[in-house]
């Protein structure tokens, strides 16, 4: 049996509906959001081999439909979080517009080592990189068959660009190449992207069947 893989962005976040939120780590669903977990579980065909989560509250609760379905299949929590780089605004209640031009200027500075406060979980650019890579070497172990992954926008698009820079068609830690690569293609709330051994790039991304579609396809600020 062949192994393929999905990338599941989280539904849509409370953050992602522009409320304010203080750290990354413990924001909730929407009601959309919820329908969306719904939804995306029941678009699985099959048992899947295995069931990856991030440790991000918004993750765990889009995988939560999905584990109820198949309680028998083996579910991890690997290191699949969102990019995480505003350090020095954790605890502060600000919405994903309030945070724009810190992320603006952090981006346009450009430097992939630079990390803000790494004893919050912040990474830096070339970290975010590498643990994308870490994912697919991961993958490469995981038992056959339909491994799902619930995961983030941002994280989604660095594994792309890590299979592009492997590729050669893309610089591996060219920050503004990357930053214009998401903006052009950018993976809505509870989407599925779906990866096969072999793949330059990921592939168009897949949206569960709802009426409401006024989900963020664009990921927080943080």
């Amino acid at each position: 049996m062949q192994r393929r893989v999905w990338l599941v962005r989280h539904g849509e976040s409370t953050a992602n509906a522009g409320q304010p939120s203080a750290d990354p780590h413990g924001i909730d669903l929407t009601e959309l959001g919820t329908r969306q977990a719904d939804a995306l579980a029941g678009m699985i065909p099959h048992d899947p081999s295995l069931i990856v989560v991030s440790w991000y509250l918004r993750a765990r609760l889009t995988a939560e439909p999905t584990a109820r379905r198949f309680p028998a299949t083996p579910l991890e929590v690997w290191d699949v979080q969102e990019f995480t780089y505003l350090g020095s605004l954790h605890g502060q209640e600000l919405t994903d517009r309030e945070r724009a031009p810190f992320a603006r200027q952090y981006w346009h500075q450009a430097n992939p080592y630079s990390v803000d406060r790494p004893e919050l979980g912040c990474e830096s650019f070339a970290g975010l990189m590498d643990r994308a890579d870490r994912l697919l070497a991961r993958l490469h172990q995981a038992p056959p068959g339909l491994v799902v992954v619930f995961t983030h926008g941002m994280f989604i698009r660095a594994v792309d660009w890590c299979l592009r820079a492997r590729a050669g068609t893309v610089e591996r830690l060219d920050m503004g190449g990357y930053r214009e690569h998401h903006r052009r293609r950018p993976v809505p709330n509870g989407s599925i992207i779906e990866l096969h051994d072999g793949d330059r790039e990921l592939r168009e991304a897949t949206e569960p069947d709802l009426r409401d579609r006024t989900g963020s396809p664009s990921p927080g600020v943080w």
